[in-house]
Formats: structure tokens, sequence, C-alpha cells
């Protein structure tokens, strides 16, 4: 049986233990929270006081070009491009998972004219199937929601889009990116990833396997609050 004793051992044999320095975490905590929020990076503070001192209260409206505010969103999303799999120029950070989500369906379904479903996961995180539920209403599409193991079979030439949650928010489940993303293609369907599961604790390959489209958070395990 381990023993805390064991457990020390293994973390001070770990070649990552020193990146709990990175963070500013309460001593003795040991935090595995990061599914709902991301512990904070330890610069954050320093980072928010230039921000807020200098940049906006001295910077004022100069800011946004000199201390390069508008590019922002670009910038991130290339960092974070690294991460998925994606390429440069293709990753943007706006809005929220939500409102992102409910604007790759909308264009999707538009995408698709003539297809008249949308498919999902019935145990799906619960705001993806209400966004789903609301384009469904707002476009006349159908939400079809099915089971983890029948989403594969339930693709067919009727659906529009696919949206799928990388890794289940309660089981832990992984769908296989590229296969689903195959089939769905096969179909002549197209795919949304909610990668806010994924984005930052494992890889991703999204330019591998060809995705259409992808939506997620940098506030979990990417620690961006």
């Amino acid at each position: 049986m381990m023993i805390r004793e064991d457990c020390a051992a293994l973390d001070a044999a770990d070649k990552l233990a020193g990146c709990r320095a990175r963070f500013a975490l309460p001593a003795g905590t040991i935090y595995l929270d990061g599914n709902s929020l991301g512990a904070m990076p330890a610069n954050v503070p320093a980072r928010m006081k230039v921000a807020i001192e200098q940049e906006w209260a001295e910077g004022l409206i100069r800011s946004w070009n000199d201390a390069d505010w508008y590019p922002a969103p670009q910038r991130t999303g290339d960092r974070i491009a690294r991460l998925i799999g994606a390429g440069q120029g293709e990753v943007i950070v706006a809005d929220s998972t939500s409102v992102n989500l409910f604007k790759v369906l909308v264009a999707a379904t538009r995408m698709r004219p003539g297809r008249g479903v949308i498919l999902a996961e019935r145990t799906n995180f619960p705001t993806d199937v209400y966004i789903a539920e609301s384009v469904a209403e707002m476009t006349g599409c159908e939400l079809r929601c099915v089971d983890p193991e029948e989403v594969m079979s339930a693709i067919d030439e009727n659906v529009a889009i696919v949206s799928l949650t990388h890794v289940n928010y309660k089981t832990g489940k992984r769908y296989d990116m590229e296969a689903m993303t195959r089939r769905a293609h096969e179909a002549g369907a197209l795919v949304v990833w909610d990668l806010c599961h994924t984005a930052g604790a494992m890889p991703v390959y999204l330019n591998r396997c060809e995705v259409d489209f992808a939506v997620g958070c940098g506030y979990k395990y990417l620690n961006g609050g």
C-alpha cells in the first residue's frame, strides 16, 4: 500500500515538481479542480498592476496601440494554437464558450442548407446542449441527442453539424477526434469540438484531424483566469 512517504518521494523525483512554484497556490494544498478553474499563475498580480496602473491609468486610450491591446486576441490565440494543433492566425480569443458555440452552430447550419439536424451527445456539457437547443429553435433545425455510443451511427445525410465535447466532463471519456471527424465528413456534415476539458490538459491535433470548428475556454486547464 502506498503511504504518504511514498508520495513525497515521488514528488521529490518529479522533473515537473518545480512548476508548482509558477502558481499562487496555498501551502500544503493539492489542487485537482483545474477542470473548473485553473490555478492563478504567480506572475499575474504584477502584470495586472502594470496593466491597471500604467497602461490604463496613465496610457489611457493610447494603450490600445502603445500597449498593443488591439492585437491581443490574435496574439493570445496564436499561443494557444500551438497547444491544440492549429496554425498561426487560425485561433482567436473572443467572447465565451457559449457565445462562440452559438455563432459556430448558426454558421454551420447555413453552410449546409437542406440539412436539418444538429447532432449532439445526450450527456454533453449542459450549456452546450442549451445553446444547441436555442440554435435549433432559431433555425428550424431538429436537435437530435443520442447516447455516446450511438453518435457515430447517428451521423447521416440529414445532419448539418455534429456538436461534441472532446472529453466528457463527468466520465472523462475521450472521443476519437480523428475518426469521428472523418465519419462526419464522409456523410457531408461539419463538426464542432468543445475543448474546454482538453486544451492545456492533453495534446490536441485540430489540423491533423481536419476539424472544421473548435471552441474552448482559457480559465480551466490553460490557467488563464
